[in-house]
């Protein structure tokens, strides 16, 4: 089966990527260069690939440090890699609150308190307008 051929354009499109990112990617090394030269340079299905397999690994949780240390020996060796990932909770429309998933673990009581508390008060303040 004969691989597809896509500018930095429609690599883009498919991936989500924008074209700056792309070019930091193959910069720090975490895709290839294009083939050909210049203008005429093309990305392939590998590209594309790959640059999926780096978005679902952004996903997981994974930062580029420990994206590029998968990619060039298979395996990261430790936690530290994973970014700190925040959980959005909205109290009234227009807005919210944002706590570390560390401490969401640790304190889901009490911020659940606090969410509860938020709204009521912002709850009580509207209904009395």
């Amino acid at each position: 089966m004969e691989s597809k051929q896509y500018n930095i354009e429609e690599l883009s499109e498919l991936t989500g990527f924008t074209r700056r990112t792309i070019r930091y990617y193959i910069q720090e090394g975490l895709i290839g260069p294009p083939a050909g030269r210049g203008r005429g340079g093309f990305y392939n299905d590998s590209h594309l690939d790959k640059l999926i397999y780096i978005k679902s690994l952004q996903e997981r949780g994974l930062n580029l440090a420990a994206i590029n240390e998968l990619l060039n020996t298979g395996k990261t060796n430790s936690v530290e890699y994973f970014r700190n990932v925040w959980i959005r909770y909205e109290i009234v429309p227009g807005l919210e609150i944002s706590v570390s998933r560390d401490l969401e673990e640790k304190e889901s009581k009490r911020i659940f308190e606090i969410i509860k508390v938020a709204r009521a008060l912002l709850k009580e303040k509207i209904t009395n307008e």
